[in-house]
């Protein structure tokens, strides 16, 4: 599965942390959960539309600016 490669991959020596947004309705958390990095609580996202994203901007930064 390329979600697991990308996992295992590190660049610069630093290991590759996935974060999986989800927007509106029919979205298979479970499939984002599958994709993102462990805790999955902290590294999926999900909105109801897009102009729901400034909601979730500040965990989507910390989310995604943070190392492992």
């Amino acid at each position: 599965m390329e979600a697991d490669r990308l996992r295992k991959s590190a660049i610069g020596g630093v290991r590759t942390k996935v974060v999986s947004l989800g927007i509106g309705s029919g979205i298979s958390e479970f499939e984002l959960e599958n994709i993102a990095s462990a805790p999955q609580d902290e590294n999926v996202i999900l909105v109801q539309d897009f102009g729901s994203l400034g909601d979730v901007e500040e965990q989507l930064r910390n989310a995604s600016c943070t190392g492992q």
